[in-house]
């Protein structure tokens, strides 16, 4: 395996994820709280808080924001990295596991989005990765759009969980019905916007992880939510690999009680009502031989003329890069 110039001792693990890719059963599956993993509210997601980010950039080119926006933005950006980085010291500092899940969404640089979004020029050239501790001459290579300089992302050992789109998107598209509200900023319209909705940050961060891996290193892993539905084994294999406990996978569990559904915002409790009201792997999840022309007259039926026309483009857009992706799955029978 290759490593970095900063590799830590232990190994930092890392499941890079996209809304809507059954994340939260894998979490749940792998058994976090009993592996000696440093505990992460729902595993992770140190970045959510940036959230006002992308919504500001759906909204309207950087060049445009007031000095509120961009002091907001930054603010959120700061305190979330520093965050995960005391989480991380925390972790190495007491010998335990780290294993964190993100979107890869959330790991964007903003001036790298809101060219993707707006257009905006110059964009990319201006997106200085953030300060991170004993990173003394921070570099950005050109697979990297995230937050973070190259040295600090080859610090980890990268997971990629990928999901068909016709299952994926469809499903992000029905949260969006709702009322997303996070720190005083809303949801532009009530449909993904348009970074939701692109392979670009997971396709790219992949490709720059299989540049720094060795041919022969198992880095990065792909892991299909299909494969996880309907292979459970995998999840125990997979394990193994992460330095967790295979025993300790668990494939049932009590629903969540009231006083844990309680402790959730709004936001929390739409984006997790499948897992929490489970108690087991939910077979009806899976994506299976998907015909996208029949998925489409599906959606035509729920989501309108519009609604189904903007979702089969999407879908289809997003599809190489899952075909890729999905060629380059781990499986069961792999040494």
């Amino acid at each position: 395996m290759a490593k970095g110039a900063n590799s830590p001792q232990r190994p930092r693990y890392w499941l890079l994820t996209s809304p809507r890719t059954a994340s939260n059963l894998l979490v749940k599956m792998l058994n976090l709280g009993e592996q000696n993993v440093r505990p992460a509210i729902h595993g992770g997601y140190f970045f959510l808080p940036s959230l006002p980010k992308h919504f500001l950039i759906a909204e309207k080119p950087m060049d445009t924001w007031t000095e509120e926006d961009s002091a907001t933005v930054n603010k959120v950006i700061q305190e979330c990295s520093q965050r995960f980085q005391d989480y991380i010291a925390a972790a190495e500092k007491e010998g335990q596991i780290i294993y964190v899940k993100e979107h890869s969404i959330m790991l964007n640089h903003p001036r790298i989005e809101d060219n993707h979004v707006n257009g905006s020029t110059g964009s990319q050239k201006e997106a200085t990765p953030i300060p991170m501790k004993d990173i003394a001459q921070p570099t950005r290579s050109p697979l990297n759009l995230t937050l973070f300089p190259d040295e600090f992302l080859k610090t980890w050992n990268p997971t990629f969980l990928i999901r068909h789109p016709a299952l994926m998107i469809p499903s992000l598209y029905r949260t969006c019905s709702g009322t997303m509200e996070w720190e005083g900023f809303k949801r532009p319209r009530k449909e993904p916007m348009a970074a939701e909705i692109t392979t670009r940050w997971h396709r790219t961060l992949y490709d720059f992880y299989s540049e720094h891996f060795a041919n022969d290193s198992i880095w990065p892993i792909v892991i299909d939510a299909d494969d996880v539905m309907t292979c459970p084994q995998l999840v125990g294999k997979y394990a193994k690999l992460t330095g967790l406990d295979e025993s300790k996978v668990r494939y049932s569990w009590d629903k969540a009680g009231e006083e844990v559904l309680n402790k959730l915002s709004h936001v929390e409790q739409r984006m997790l009502s499948s897992i929490n009201a489970s108690t087991t792997i939910d077979q009806s999840k899976v994506a299976g031989k998907v015909d996208i022309d029949q998925e489409a007259v599906k959606w035509k039926a729920e989501f309108g003329e519009e609604g189904a026309q903007k979702l089969e483009r999407w879908v289809r857009d997003a599809m190489p890069d899952y075909e890729f992706l999905h060629s380059r799955r781990l499986r069961l029978e792999q040494e």
